[in-house]
């Protein structure tokens, strides 16, 4: 009877391990990929890919738990790193997947209604108003910088781990996190695909926006992850519906916001280029205006609310624990 108490008060401790090593952005990504799942078997008959979406947010969410108890178990250094970097392919993995939803849940698309927005505050449409200003070395720099976004998160993450600032780090992937994942989440509310599709001709962009060297590639790399690939007839019917908010407005300033909390040695180069990739996303006409706007307002109001979560959260996981780490930051 001892060895079987003595085996479960081992079993408890080890649970309560794992409880208290897991970092509410491992619960933000559980709760997305639930909403994914039950949307992808409410609406099975629809999405193609329903059956390829559930078993790969089924595997994201094994091998989540298998790093943190291989973590928990060993505490080597490759699994401390694995077990919070994780989180960078999985947010692009669940933009993708956010998509094969949108046009099937909400059908319709409300660029008329942002195009009335613009000109009512404008007197015009931005996107044309700024093509006067258009040079080839210009859109090179502005294509470049919003291409940047993709990497200006993940050098504020390595810079945090390079100084062993994991409770930062968790903090920093926490607040990131949370804030894309509310974004995808309002895709479902105003979708859109921008004035690039809308007010200009998409398959004229090279000759009315040249570049000099990278232009052409960036451009279609990023056409490519927005579901659209060169050359397809029907560019328009098959692009993602992600304009509103603009994602890159809203996760550039909560780069920029927590760089500036954390003291970031590259806090200053995220003001400049995200600066210029706020500009991008109206001059290289993928957003309009009002989408910038709500994007910015959105940084401000979304990113002040996770730690109110993270709280929460931690009460509840925490609550009947009997071992604690010391030192843990969540």
């Amino acid at each position: 009877m001892m060895g079987i108490a003595t085996t479960t008060d081992q079993l408890r401790q080890f649970m309560d391990k794992i409880r208290a090593s897991i970092v509410s952005y491992d619960i933000y990504t559980a709760v997305v990929m639930a909403i994914y799942c039950v949307l992808a078997l409410v609406f099975y008959p629809y999405v193609p890919n329903a059956s390829s979406i559930i078993l790969q947010d089924m595997l994201i969410g094994v091998t989540i738990m298998a790093l943190i108890v291989a973590w928990v178990t060993t505490e080597l250094p490759v699994f401390g790193f694995l077990r919070r970097f994780y989180i960078i392919p999985v947010i692009y993995l669940m933009y993708d997947q956010v998509h094969a939803f949108v046009r099937i849940v909400h059908p319709v698309d409300y660029d008329h209604l942002f195009i009335a927005i613009d000109r009512a505050i404008f007197g015009t449409d931005p996107t044309r108003w700024l093509a006067r200003f258009s040079v080839p070395a210009l859109t090179e720099y502005l294509q470049i910088c919003y291409f940047l976004f993709y990497l200006l998160p993940i050098i504020q993450a390595v810079e945090l781990w390079r100084k062993g600032d994991v409770d930062r780090l968790d903090i920093f992937a926490r607040g990131m996190a949370f804030c894309y994942y509310v974004s995808y989440l309002l895709y479902f509310a105003l979708p859109a695909i921008g004035p690039r599709f809308t007010l200009h001709d998409f398959g004229m962009l090279d000759v009315d926006l040249p570049g000099i060297i990278f232009t052409p590639l960036l451009r279609d790399l990023i056409n490519v992850g927005g579901g659209v690939a060169r050359g397809v007839v029907d560019a328009a019917g098959l692009v993602n519906r992600d304009c509103m908010p603009s994602g890159h407005t809203m996760m550039t300033l909560v780069n920029i916001l927590l760089a500036f909390r954390f003291r970031s040695r590259f806090r200053w180069l995220f003001v400049v280029i995200g600066g210029s990739l706020i500009l991008s996303t109206i001059y290289l006409r993928y957003h309009y205006v009002i989408d910038v706007l709500v994007g910015a307002l959105l940084a401000v109001a979304v990113l002040p609310v996770e730690p109110w979560v993270n709280t929460r959260l931690r009460r509840f996981l925490e609550r009947g624990c009997v071992w604690k780490k010391s030192g843990t930051s969540m």
